[in-house]
């Protein structure tokens, strides 16, 4: 039986490329920055503080700081996201790069990308889909395929491929094989920045996800075993070194740091150096930045701040209604970081002061991040992140991000606020979630929100599982994104934003359920299954906005809602049912288009198409009762491309009963207005 080895998560890279030939890899454009990022002149070593279109090209240097990370396009659409603590350049050679330190994240496009990778003590070129590659402390590095077959070649000609699930180590020289182990992609993917801390989700994630599930299923079978063991740094031609976080002390050459992960805390004081906290022993790391305790969720990962076993935050006992913590002997820091080893609990309302607005504050905890119900929790920062490996639960929590005008709102604040989470993450009972700018829910479970009001000038739900919001609305100034493999249910909610995306990556239906949904721009819903909107209203620009109602491959039915846009897409992999049942179709503008394709049956009953200049209806077999095209022009296709009047017969365009255009019998207008023809 095959031994299952966690991953110890200290690195994150991702290097997706397939085994076409492609354009060199000598410069990128810097797309997102978080953080401390630099750019150094290879010429005269000069520093730049690098930000979002700035051309990063060889020779250069790109040279993260701590809690830092950058992401760079290049012109073949390679994508490198770069970690924590790394250096790296692109050298002169074709595709190759030079890793200092660090890790790195590439994504390449099927039939582009393709790679060298050299540290001072060891070269490798590297083909594949998506894999991680990262540094070990000895000058060599390790390659971890998270879906796709890899192949690794070292410098004499010997080879060395990857299935999804499996890693192994380039030994310093680059000369000899490593054993291949087993990871658990699940607990990788879902923890890694580099994966999940980005405003654009990778394309690959899906087939990553796909991976998951079998390697899930391989673990229920009882084919594969988790060790619970975790791949250290450590790696001969023989065996890997593996740490078991039960007995073995990661933190040994540090006694301070030892002491401070095996003592609680109790924080009710503004002062995190306050003796009642208690202290010693002491639990602030500042400067230098250390590598923080914990189980998988935090291993190895960059830390500076604040650190203990547990942590408890303005306890009741205290007897405060409201506790500040004074965080300003640290406003020099660029991430503060508050992180229990096992548990962080905030038990009473609370307000994280005196950071740098340009700083960022994390709350991490390596089990639960508990909030009391109903409680009050503040930041001022540029980004606010929660993160926890187990379910995250706002009951009746209201929780903020943004400099505080009198309880005003966020007036073009850049205050984001991030919630991660490997389980669920739950809205519920009132729950209120405000960010000045973006904010950002994942869950390596389902995201939930009942009875809850979230805010962002932006807003993205990223799910591993499910989405549901019932009774909860959503404000988001300028877009929102929903994305999710199972399940995404909108019931009794609204989402104002000026674009709506929502897209369902696996077979389970998507579903709006008497859902307002005001998009001026546009409403782009796309799902693999089925997809159903019932009862709702979904409103868009009427000269200029779109609304997309695509379901790939299940059916597309749309009942009791009233739709206002200029452009109305909807398609089906299956058929589709149009029911408007008095419900309005509202368009202005001569170029206002109404197009339904589905490969099987349209049914359209009870819909008054005649705001739209232009219809076109495409399937198998159209059935239509009481529609009313107006005086556009509509082209109606079927597989026999002719029309029947009365019941509905296969593979024809049917005038059940009651189509009208320009007021009289449609079926009088045909070739006059009316097109009626076959689908190819």
């Amino acid at each position: 039986m095959k031994k299952l080895v966690a991953l110890w998560l200290g690195f994150g890279f991702v290097f997706t490329v397939s085994t076409g030939r492609a354009i060199d890899l000598k410069q990128s454009k810097v797309t997102q920055v978080v953080n401390e990022v630099q750019i150094i002149s290879a010429g005269d070593q000069s520093k730049k503080i690098a930000v979002v279109n700035d051309i990063f090209s060889m020779p250069d240097i790109l040279r993260t700081g701590t809690a830092s990370r950058a992401e760079l396009v290049a012109p073949d659409e390679t994508i490198t996201r770069v970690g924590a603590n790394t250096m790296f350049s692109f050298d002169p050679a074709n595709r190759t790069i030079d890793l200092k330190q660090g890790s790195l994240l590439f994504h390449a496009p099927h039939g582009k990308g393709g790679g060298t990778i050299h540290t001072g003590s060891a070269t490798a070129s590297v083909l594949g889909t998506t894999l991680i590659v990262a540094t070990t402390p000895n000058g060599g590095l390790k390659v971890l395929d998270l879906e796709g077959a890899v192949e690794v070649k070292f410098l004499n000609g010997l080879k060395q491929r990857l299935n999804p699930g499996q890693m192994t180590f380039i030994l310093p020289g680059g000369g000899q094989l490593a054993p291949i182990i087993i990871f658990r992609l699940d607990e990788l993917t879902r923890s890694s920045l580099l994966v999940k801390g980005f405003n654009q989700p990778l394309d690959s994630l899906p087939l990553i996800q796909n991976q998951i599930e079998k390697q899930q299923k391989l673990i229920q079978s009882g084919k594969v075993t988790d060790t619970g063991l975790y791949a250290g740094n450590d790696a001969s031609p023989n065996q890997v070194a593996v740490l078991d976080p039960n007995t073995v002390n990661l933190h040994n050459q540090n006694p301070l740091l030892a002491a401070a992960i095996s003592s609680d805390a109790t924080i009710s004081q503004p002062s995190l150096t306050d003796a009642s906290i208690p202290t010693p022993p002491n639990h602030v790391f500042a400067d230098p930045a250390i590598s923080s305790a914990g189980g998988v969720f935090l291993s190895g990962e960059p830390f500076a701040g604040f650190l203990a076993r547990n942590i408890f935050v303005n306890p009741p006992v205290a007897g405060l209604d409201s506790l500040t913590v004074d965080l300003s002997p640290y406003a020099n820091l660029a991430t503060f970081d508050l992180v229990a080893v096992n548990n962080l609990s905030l038990e009473g309302a609370v307000t994280f002061s005196g950071l740098s607005p340009l700083g960022n504050l994390s709350l991490i905890a390596g089990n639960q991040l508990l909030l009391a119900p109903g409680i009050t929790v503040r930041a001022e920062v540029y980004n606010f992140l929660l993160s926890a490996p187990a379910t995250l639960t706002l009951d009746g929590v209201t929780l903020f991000n943004f400099v505080n005008n009198d309880g005003g709102s966020p007036e073009n604040s850049v205050n984001s606020l991030d919630l991660n989470s490997g389980g669920d993450v739950v809205f519920k009972n009132g729950a209120l979630v405000n960010a000045g700018s973006l904010l950002t829910v994942s869950a390596g479970n389902d995201i939930s929100a009942t009875d809850a009001h979230l805010i962002g000038s932006g807003a993205m739900f990223m799910a591993q599982r499910n989405l549901a919001f019932d009774t909860t609305t959503i404000d988001a100034k300028n877009l929102a994104i929903f994305s999710a493999p199972g399940a995404i249910n909108f019931n009794n909610a609204t989402i104002n934003s000026a674009a709506v995306t929502v897209e369902g990556t696996g077979n389970a239906p998507l579903t709006f359920n008497n859902t307002t949904i005001n998009a001026p721009s546009v409403l782009a819903a796309t799902t693999v299954g089925a997809l159903n909107v019932t009862g709702s209203t979904i409103e868009t620009d009427a000269g200029a906005g779109g609304v997309s109602l695509i379901s790939s491959s299940g059916s597309t039915t749309i009942t009791g809602t009233t739709i206002t846009t200029h452009y109305l897409t909807v398609n089906s992999g299956d058929g589709i049912l149009l029911d408007g049942s008095g419900q309005a179709l509202t368009a202005t503008g001569s170029g206002a288009t109404a197009n339904f394709t589905a490969p099987n049956l349209i049914t359209v009953n009870n819909a008054d198409f005649s705001a739209f200049a232009a219809v076109n209806l495409a399937a198998n077999t159209l059935n239509l009762s009481d529609v009313n095209f107006g005086s556009g022009i509509v082209t109606l296709k079927s597989l026999m491309g002719l029309l029947n009047l009365g019941s509905s017969r296969s593979g024809y365009v049917n005038f059940i009963e009651n189509v009208t255009y320009k007021g009289g019998l449609a079926q009088n207008y045909i070739n006059n207005g009316i097109t009626v023809t076959t689908l190819h």
